[in-house]
């Protein structure tokens, strides 16, 4: 795909993942990288939805989180990397703060509902540049499709079919809250529009059978 990707954010830190933990700070952030209380902040995170059939999450990434490391890594991503807030700026970490120390999960919901329905869109056989990826090196499907291989590998799961339709779903946390659905009452839960599929040796492919870039 030709232009900019905000689904960049959707690649965090998938390189060396350990499956026994839920993301790849929890030792730093604490439990399940929830959004902290103190101070009062809100996360939206992206999760394969289901992944090993037991009806929970599996973390792909999550905002502020990413922000900070790809200002580390190189600041003039940020433009670029990250979906837009009410101004059209793109977001930065201060506006995961709640002002004034008030948790509230509504506008955690509508806030990160903004952000991730600019990226549900997005191809999964775009080269654009992400996070662990920045000279583009790799599709973003690539990517997924390895670490999702290898979390069901970690399950002891059999991937000799490799995996088919996996959804990836928006998801948002706020002061310690768990983990929720990113959702609107009109659309219902939002998720990504195109699903995940993977061949047995971690590779993307479209699940529609249709033609698509296979490397960057």
């Amino acid at each position: 795909m030709v232009g900019p990707s905000h689904f960049s954010v959707a690649c965090i830190l998938l390189a060396g993942l350990a499956s026994s933990r839920f993301c790849p700070r929890e030792s730093r952030d604490g439990f399940e990288c929830r959004a902290s209380k103190e101070p009062a902040q809100f996360k939206c995170g992206i999760f394969y939805n289901n992944l090993l059939g037991d009806n929970e999450i599996k973390w792909i990434g999550a905002m502020p989180d990413a922000i900070e490391t790809v200002r580390r890594k190189d600041p003039n991503l940020i433009n670029e990397v990250f979906p837009k807030d009410e101004q059209g700026n793109a977001v930065s970490e201060p506006y995961f703060l709640y002002k004034e120390r008030s948790c509230d999960q509504q506008d955690a919901n509508s806030k990160c509902y903004l952000l991730m329905d600019q990226i549900k869109q997005n191809k999964l056989d775009s080269c654009q540049k992400t996070i662990g990826n920045l000279e583009g090196l790799d599709t973003i499907g690539n990517q997924l499709c390895d670490q999702a291989l290898r979390f069901k590998k970690a399950d002891g799961q059999d991937v000799s079919q490799g995996l088919e339709n996996q959804i990836l779903t928006f998801y948002y946390s706020y002061c310690n809250s768990t983990w929720t659905p990113v959702e609107s009452t009109s659309s219902g839960i939002l998720n990504l529009s195109e699903p995940l599929c993977c061949s047995a040796d971690g590779k993307f492919r479209r699940c529609d059978g249709s033609d698509f870039r296979r490397e960057c």
